[in-house]
């Protein structure tokens, strides 16, 4: 034993510089570890989001980073695959059958098969033929089926919803936070390097998700609808026009002032353009393959305006009352001082919700990626969707047709005619396709840039 201890001690004094090198080598390392490994913890991105949502009902924003559709649809409205490898439908176009691509894989590592996809889709049969193929029967024809299979899928389980948040996507759930039934915060973990993981948290105001973002509490927020008072130097902006909604006026095509055509004719011509705002020549997306661009333009065009006031034979001098939702109260005032400049009596009302009786309303709506509005115009859907209670059997008949029909140059002759006789009698008024903004830290600016694209890209 003595003989070992001695040759320890000489050689520890024969060697001494080379056993404190590699001492200190051994702690540089482990320096450098810790602080790299600090440093990957570090790499996290918080963001704010606008809204109250349970799991069942998550905005695409968020879902998008969970998983991914079985089809996504283009800037055009053309249905694009996705998960999918292929699809295709009967003469009757009320049974489609979709096939999903090879070897996908849930974001936990478990093979995905057809069995396990969680859709709901209200009056459709959704059976799993084999382990690759998805079967959907309609009670009717509806040519547009494929339009709406773009939202992300999540897998089946035995949970309140029927499914839990996993999907296929870049990012996993890693924690929930909630706040009884609703979703306080997500926490996300990114599966590639590139992307940082991810803190999402919901607030229920802007008013109070801005103070956040003051507050260094987030790091960016989503979809801002008012930033003018977010005008500080170490924030930045993104913005992006966003085609799939539209800032409407709608007018009450039976309320007794509004039900004359030529006078709501006059209002959409003596409505006005916004400066820096995409303006809507229809309610279809400029981009949208059924887009009519041979129709008349309206707004901004007081000459027009004039001729069809002077056809107005009564109710020119009533009281008309524009409804506008808080946040587009601004682009209200708007549109009211251009309806008095024609001399009408028009005045502003400004509510928090969208009131059941009114004689125009001003909102933002969604639209739909294809050119069926079937829901927003038909006259059976006036109780409902329908909101300027529009009844037009040649609208009906282009509707009812263009859903039906699966030629697309055929669909595109019915919703071109649409447009046309939907502007002609000017149930509405189509003012711009919004922008859809997000302001962040500067700091984050490089971490944005690599998520932004997949949270957004149901907007491109």
């Amino acid at each position: 034993m003595s003989f070992w201890i001695n040759f320890i001690f000489t050689f520890a004094r024969r060697k001494k510089w080379l056993i404190i090198s590699l001492t200190a080598a051994f702690l540089l390392a482990v320096t450098v570890g810790v602080y790299l490994f600090n440093l990957k913890k570090q790499d996290v991105l918080s963001e704010g989001i606008v809204g109250t949502h349970e799991e069942r009902d998550l905005p695409d924003i968020v879902l998008n980073l969970i998983s991914s559709p079985l089809i996504r649809v283009d800037k055009s409205g053309t249905p694009i695959a996705q998960l999918a490898q292929s699809w295709e439908s009967n003469e009757q176009a009320n049974v489609y059958k979709v096939k999903l691509k090879e070897n996908l894989y849930w974001s936990d590592g478990e093979k995905l098969t057809a069995a396990d996809v969680y859709l709901s889709i209200p009056d459709v049969s959704i059976n799993a033929l084999d382990e690759s193929t998805l079967e959907f029967k309609l009670a009717e024809t509806f040519s547009p089926f494929p339009t709406l299979l773009t939202k992300p899928v999540l897998r089946k389980a035995s949970t309140q919803f029927g499914f839990e948040l996993v999907g296929v996507g870049p990012y996993s759930v890693k924690a929930v936070k909630k706040d009884g039934p609703f979703v306080k915060r997500l926490d996300l973990e990114a599966s590639e390097e590139k992307l940082p993981d991810l803190d999402i948290t919901f607030y229920p105001s802007e008013k109070i998700a801005k103070t956040a973002l003051k507050l260094g509490e987030v790091q960016s927020l989503l979809g801002v609808i008012e930033s003018d008072d977010l005008s500080l130097n170490n924030l930045g902006r993104k913005v992006v026009t966003n085609y799939r909604q539209l800032v409407t006026v709608f007018l009450n095509t039976e309320d007794p002032i509004l039900s004359d055509e030529n006078l709501r004719l006059a209002l959409a011509y003596g409505s006005p353009e916004f400066a820096g705002q995409e303006i809507a020549q229809t309610p279809l997306s400029p981009f949208s393959w059924a887009h009519n661009n041979t129709v008349k333009d309206f707004l901004n065009n007081n000459e027009k305006a004039q001729v069809a006031l002077k056809k107005v034979e009564k109710g020119k001098e009533e009281q008309i009352s524009l409804t506008a939702t808080s946040s587009l109260e601004r682009v209200g005032e708007k549109v009211v001082e251009s309806w008095k400049n024609l001399g009408l009596n028009a005045v502003l009302r400004v509510e928090s919700g969208i009131p059941q009786n009114f004689q125009a309303l001003l909102i933002t709506q969604n639209i739909p990626a294809d050119p069926d509005q079937y829901s927003l115009w038909h006259s059976t859907q006036k109780n409902g969707t329908n909101i300027s209670r529009v009844a037009s059997p040649r609208i009906d008949k282009d509707l009812e047709d263009g859903r039906k029909i699966t030629d697309l140059e055929t669909r595109k002759q019915k919703y071109k005619d649409f447009q046309k006789i939907l502007l002609d009698q000017a149930p509405a008024i189509f003012l711009y396709f919004p922008k859809y903004e997000v302001v962040y830290m500067k700091k984050a600016e490089k971490q944005l840039n690599e998520i932004l694209p997949i949270q957004l890209i149901h907007l491109n």
